[in-house]
């Protein structure tokens, strides 16, 4: 699963690429210093990473799409509607007419069963995708057929996601795509790839030159109508604070993700605007209920104690500067299921009461484990500084273990670690993509912790198959109500993107998934 901290950390750009950008910056084209360092390809079927999204997503198109709007709602893209058999495993999409590829060529049936089944058989990072999907069918030209291999409510959201993109199949194929079985050693399009588009997209891409720039111009002949914009350029700079320098000198027109200690800088530039945008990447604190690994953890009272002795709006407001959110019990906000009310509230007094009945009224002595990147757009160490006074309080004296991060991963991973800060982000937006991961014990994160909660477990597996909407959000409340009482994870901040941009930027649209809407954008003169 990758962690997906959508362009976390400090943005990183290079500031070399503005020697070539002096002929990009029309009035009609922008600029966007963005982590091109986290692209390896251009390929819809290999790339895992994150700064790919925002690329697929301006030249390739899904055949459903989830408004910003409503994380939890489906709307037509490529497909102008779709039906679900009533037994759940056969979705039938009917395609739009007169779209028509880059090239031309008008968007078949068969461009999405080779899409889908190259991405299927190239069994890259991103393939697991479709491991629901056991056939795919062009009944028609403008009729495709999908059989899953077992009922799978979570399936449309998956569809939604820039990996299964439809691309041009015969350009692709002309180019050394194939989705023959063995896709994974005999397809070479991936080179072209890279600095070709094969979409249906509002732009088209031009090239990329490694760790430096992406460059997109306007698809004319875009089935919707030509976006305002006549180009994008996706360029590195070296971090937020350079940044921010070039877009007030107008080098650039938008800076990505900058930290949250230079958000006053940019509302208090008359020239510039900020604009946030709530993304679903969780950080929590993990408990292992393991007497052997989680010592003093393993008494559910102590992990309770723990819960109520944080300081949740001290850092949200005092060390997130009010830029960022908290979660649901373990589900973050705007899922499906999300209920904010489900979470633990500071309550000193409560964790006393917890930790005498647990044997440990004179005070209990746990590590906290963390790595050394960012949680929520801060140091973790100073998120960990600030949990380990808030526990202080309640006698709970926390050892704060600070690891590189890839030592600290090691040793998560191998259940070595009592107490950690951790971090999740999604690469759907299903509340599957946070309960398939925190509640069975031989996956991911509860692995880790040697989690076995019978009740999370049962709650999370019959909400991953239930299809009816009131059904399934009940079930995941009573999902987050287990993960509650039992306080293995205790979520702690809900990371809000902050973006810069200049005030020629207009419909500005933030998306958690692809981050921006660039066929929405426009820009003044």
């Amino acid at each position: 699963m990758r962690k997906r901290f959508l362009l976390a950390a400090v943005l990183v750009f290079c500031l070399s690429v503005f020697s070539l950008g002096t002929s990009l910056a029309q009035d009609d084209v922008v600029i966007v210093a963005a982590d091109v360092q986290d692209i390896i390809t251009l390929d819809p079927a290999r790339a895992y990473e994150t700064t790919n999204l925002t690329v697929f997503h301006a030249v390739y198109e899904t055949l459903i799409n989830t408004p910003a709007s409503d994380l939890t709602a489906f709307e037509p893209g490529l497909a102008a509607s779709w039906e679900v058999s009533e037994d759940g495993l056969v979705y039938t999409f009917k395609l739009r007419e007169g779209v028509t590829f880059v090239s031309g060529n008008p968007l078949r049936a068969e461009d999405v069963r080779f899409s889908w089944v190259r991405l299927k058989n190239i069994k890259g990072s991103p393939s697991f995708y479709a491991d629901a999907v056991s056939a795919v069918e062009a009944v028609d030209d403008l009729t495709v057929k999908v059989t899953l291999s077992a009922p799978t409510p979570a399936f449309l959201s998956i569809v939604t996601v820039p990996s299964l993109s439809v691309l041009d199949s015969e350009v692709v194929k002309a180019n050394g795509g194939t989705d023959a079985e063995d896709a994974d050693v005999t397809d070479t399009a991936g080179p072209w790839l890279d600095q070709n588009s094969a979409g249906t997209g509002p732009f088209t891409l031009t090239g990329w030159t490694p760790n430096t720039q992406v460059t997109m111009v306007r698809n004319d002949s875009y089935w919707q109508g030509a976006a305002a914009l006549a180009g994008v350029t996706l360029a590195q700079v070296n971090d937020s604070t350079t940044a921010l320098q070039q877009l007030e000198r107008g080098d650039v027109d938008i800076v990505d993700n900058i930290e949250k200690d230079l958000a006053e800088q940019v509302t208090a530039n008359s020239s510039l605007k900020l604009e946030q945008g709530q993304s679903l990447n969780l950080s929590y604190i993990a408990m292992s209920p393991n007497e052997t690994l989680g010592g003093p953890l393993g008494s559910k009272d102590v992990r309770q104690a723990v819960a109520y002795s944080i300081d949740y709006d001290g850092i949200l407001d005092g060390l997130l500067l009010g830029y960022t959110d908290r979660p649901a019990a373990m589900l973050p906000l705007g899922i499906q299921g999300s209920d904010p009310s489900l979470r633990y509230e500071r309550d000193l007094a409560k964790a006393a009461e917890l930790l005498s009945a647990a044997g440990f009224a004179d005070g209990v002595d746990v590590t906290l484990s963390l790595g050394s990147g960012g949680i929520c757009g801060i140091p973790a160490e100073t998120i960990g500084a600030k949990i380990q006074a808030d526990l202080a309080e309640a006698k709970i004296n926390a050892t704060v273990n600070i690891m590189q991060s890839s030592n600290f991963l090691t040793d998560y991973r191998a259940q070595k670690l009592q107490m950690v800060l951790g971090t999740w982000t999604p690469d759907y937006l299903d509340a599957t993509m946070w309960s398939d991961y925190f509640s069975y014990p031989d996956v991911g994160p509860s692995f880790r912790i040697m989690l076995d909660v019978p009740e999370i477990a049962a709650a999370a597996a019959a909400g991953a198959v239930e299809t009816d909407t009131a059904a399934r959000n009940a079930l995941y409340l009573d999902y987050q109500k287990a993960h509650v009482d039992a306080a293995v994870f205790v979520p702690v901040c809900q990371n809000r993107i902050l973006v810069a941009t200049s005030s020629q930027i207009e419909n500005y649209v933030f998306h958690p998934v692809y981050f921006f809407d660039f066929y929405a954008m426009s820009k003044a003169s």
